[in-house]
């Protein structure tokens, strides 16, 4: 349970940091950085389930992700954490964490889907592929 609490303040952590990542394209703003802060989070979350073989550990790391999140957002100073500067944020950044902080309930149930997917076919003797 403590890897499920650390694996979600890790994601939660990391992905806050990494959101706020944007590309540039003349005039057009990518918010590549949101998109992989949610691949992180998917990512750590399932881990943390396979690695407990427990779909409820997957839930709990993903809640405590986005738990800390919610919490982090609501604070006025939120900016800091991700390095933005200037009188208020630009829409860029608005729509990198609109997608961070809702796309992150939808990676934690896309990791406990997964991890239920895995261990149902642990569970009921089917193999992993071999690669061979």
């Amino acid at each position: 349970m403590a890897g499920a609490l650390l694996g979600g303040m890790l994601a939660a952590l990391l992905g806050t940091v990494l959101h706020a990542q944007v590309l540039r394209v003349g005039e057009l703003a990518l918010p590549v950085g949101a998109a992989a802060a949610l691949v992180l989070a998917g990512s750590v979350i399932t881990w943390c389930g396979l690695w407990a073989r427990s779909i409820l550990i997957a839930a709990l790391s993903g809640g405590t992700a986005y738990l800390l999140v919610a919490l982090v957002s609501l604070s006025a100073e939120t900016l800091i954490l991700t390095g933005t500067e200037g009188p208020g944020p630009e829409p860029a950044a608005v729509l990198a964490g609109n997608i961070w902080m809702f796309g992150l309930a939808a990676a934690t149930i896309a990791g406990i889907a997964v991890c239920g997917a895995v261990l149902r076919g642990h569970r009921s003797g089917g193999s992993a592929p071999t690669g061979s």
